[in-house]
Formats: C-alpha cells, structure tokens, sequence
C-alpha cells in the first residue's frame, strides 16, 4: 500500500468517526459565531415596552371630560379681561365665607333680610344649598363655591344691613366672568326673573362666587335660589 493511500484511508476512517478537525481560513485567527436566526417556532420575548421614539410622540387621545360652557348666565358690565382675572385672583386669596343650612339660619336678621329680598328678586324660586354668610371691612372679599346643575335655572341673592354697596361676582377660572350683579345697593342679585341663569352644560359645573364689600362694611350673606326649568 502506497503513502498515499494510506493517508486517505485514515482521513475516511476519521470522518467515518465524526473527529475530522475544522481548519481555520487563510489569514489566522478564530471567528466569532453568528448569532442564530430566530426560528418559526422561537417563542423569545419580545420588546413591547413602547419606547420608540414614534410611540412616545403619538397625540394622546382626545380627552372625554366636559368643558364648561363660558357664555355668560347673566348680565354682565365688566368686560376687561384683565380687571376679571383680579377679581378672580382676589376671590381666590379670600377666605371662604361661613356656609350654613338654609333651615339653621333661623331668625338670624341677615338670613331674613336675603328671604325678603328673594321674594321679589327672585319669586318663585326656593333656597337651594346652604347661606353664604361672613363680616367683610370696605373693599374686602369673602368667597364661596355654588355648583349649578343641568335642568335648572338659578339666581343669586345677597344681602347686608350695614354695607351700603355689596357686589357679587359669578366666575369660572381661570377668570371669566359669567355673571355680576348691576347695582350699587345691599341687596345684590345675579340671574332671577325674567332672566334667570340657566345651565346649558350637561353636567354640573362649580363657580367661583366672589362677595365684595365696594362701599361699607359689616355683616353679609347669600343665597342660591333655584326654580326646574
């Protein structure tokens, strides 16, 4: 047997045995190894955190929550926007009036003073939700929140013996007016007949309900008053 043929019947009894050796490729060193494709069946989690640039800049959605409806519900005479939002922010900074049942008011003279005055500001309308009440010093505020519902109409009614010029102010942040009283005496009224305030909004929107000593002082209440519509 020749050298040769030797060295071939070696090499197929070593392949035969699975222990023929890799040779390296001309140039030298070892490569790495590829990484596997994925296969069909590859059940490998997957990245779904959603922090592509193009997941994190979609428009959210449109948000659902009702806005409030800033028509007026009443006369107004004030119309600088920037002479509203003071009287907004002064509201905001003042303390809250004393709010008490309309039925533990009593005989208390300022609950029968604003009782009186609805009777022909306001007729036909009963208390809705508790007095308003508190002392105010001249050009001093107290402030107070009166949520108004759907299916109703509404005013607003104030009273005081000793301020000769207490003034109301109905608004909405961060500050749109939507309703004043129009005159210059002790018994304010926002809304009341024939033009009472009536809600359009479906849902029931919270105002700010700004108390103003503008001339006098002393002791002041108010009265939300409602009729169905």
């Amino acid at each position: 047997m020749t050298k040769s043929t030797a060295n071939v019947l070696v090499l197929l009894a070593l392949a035969a045995g699975g222990t023929v050796p890799v040779l390296a490729a001309c140039g030298g060193g070892n490569k790495q190894a590829a990484a596997p494709a994925a296969s069909a069946g590859d059940t490998s989690p997957l990245d779904t955190s959603g922090s592509s640039p193009l997941a994190s800049s979609a428009a959210p959605a449109a948000s659902d929550a009702p806005v409030a409806d800033t028509t007026p519900l009443a006369q107004i005479l004030l119309t600088d926007s920037g002479q509203i939002t003071k009287i907004f922010e002064a509201a905001s900074a003042a303390p809250a009036a004393t709010m008490k049942p309309s039925g533990a008011t009593g005989g208390d003279p300022l609950a029968t003073g604003v009782r009186e005055a609805a009777k022909k500001l306001a007729a036909g309308m009963k208390p809705d939700g508790p007095m308003a009440m508190g002392s105010l010093k001249e050009k001093q505020h107290l402030q107070a929140d009166i949520t108004l519902q759907p299916g109703k109409c509404y005013a607003i009614v104030g009273y005081s013996k000793k301020v000769k010029d207490l003034d109301l102010y109905l608004l909405l942040p961060p500050g749109i007016l939507s309703g004043q009283d129009l005159t210059d005496d002790n018994k304010p009224i926002i809304g009341g007949p024939p033009q009472p305030m009536c809600p359009v909004s479906p849902t029931a929107i919270t105002y700010k309900l700004d108390i103003f000593a503008d001339a006098g002082g002393g002791d002041v209440a108010v009265q939300l008053f409602s009729k169905d519509k």
